[in-house]
């Protein structure tokens, strides 16, 4: 699936946020809506066809005024919804900047 079906449901408001993708907003302190806005600016980095799931890369401000990258796992399985499966902050550590391609060896 492409990134514009995936803002376009998103947009559209079709879309689901699971347990998982909210334990990590309370956690890393972001919201449902930097994950909607990280989509929406964002571009699949990986994408998982066996399991009908992108890695989603994106541009997001936190309350705190601090722009960060922001990683979704978006299954598009269902024909109406996108699932938001998980998200997090990518780790530097694993990710090179702009956090788009996973660091070699790793």
């Amino acid at each position: 699936m492409d990134i514009a079906e995936i803002r376009r449901r998103v947009q559209a408001g079709a879309y689901l946020v699971k347990r998982d993708a909210i334990l990590h907003a309370v956690k890393e302190g972001f919201l449902q809506q930097d994950m909607v806005d990280a989509v929406l600016s964002g571009q699949v980095v990986e994408s998982y066809p066996d399991r009908q799931r992108v890695l989603v890369c994106g541009l997001t401000t936190l309350a705190t005024e601090t722009i960060v990258y922001l990683h979704i796992v978006c299954q598009y399985s269902d024909p109406i919804y996108i699932e938001f499966v998980t998200a997090y902050i990518p780790d530097e550590t694993n990710w090179e900047r702009p956090p788009f391609r996973r660091r070699k060896g790793k």
